[in-house]
């Protein structure tokens, strides 16, 4: 192990991506409830939301071994900051008006595109390689969140696979 331990800049940055986790685990706890009456769905918001948890779980866990998991953050603070506070302006519009269930998956969709591409251009680099494994799981866990919801919107708006297969 590295005897160096993470910057306060470093966990404070960690703290923000924890929080935009949570962030994301409530909208999407949110949309369950507001869309209970469809058990299918509701029952991936709140897979979806688990997950989340988990997510922010990790950063946790992250910080709390913050001096024996040093590790390089790859984003900058502004970014960070304004994804926070673009999720904060979101939930608290969904709920002043809630969208349909399909704007719903619509917007979950291109959120989970857009912060899988954030997780996985820029979050941190851990010098622990275990650790470093434990964040590449969670960030390939987006894809299989983008997958889900895509299903589902699919089957709501009647798309379907014009995949031709001859």
């Amino acid at each position: 192990m590295s005897d160096k331990a993470m910057t306060l800049s470093e966990q404070i940055l960690l703290e923000k991506c924890r929080d935009i986790e949570l962030l994301c685990k409530d909208l999407y706890s949110y949309f369950a409830e507001l869309y209970s009456d469809n058990q299918g769905v509701a029952h991936i918001w709140r897979k979806t939301a688990t997950e989340e948890q988990n997510h922010a779980d990790q950063f946790s866990l992250a910080l709390k071994l913050r001096k024996d998991l040093p590790c390089t953050v790859l984003t900058d603070a502004a970014r960070v900051e304004s994804i926070l506070s673009s999720l904060r302006v979101v939930i608290a519009q969904v709920k002043a008006a809630p969208p349909t269930l399909v704007d719903a998956l619509n917007s979950a969709i291109k959120l989970e595109k857009y912060l899988s591409e954030f997780h996985v251009d820029c979050v941190a680099r851990f010098e622990d390689e275990s650790y470093g494994k434990m964040f590449s799981a969670m960030m390939s866990s987006d894809c299989e969140h983008i997958e889900s919801l895509q299903a589902e919107y699919d089957k709501l708006t009647g798309a379907q696979d014009w995949t031709f297969t001859g």
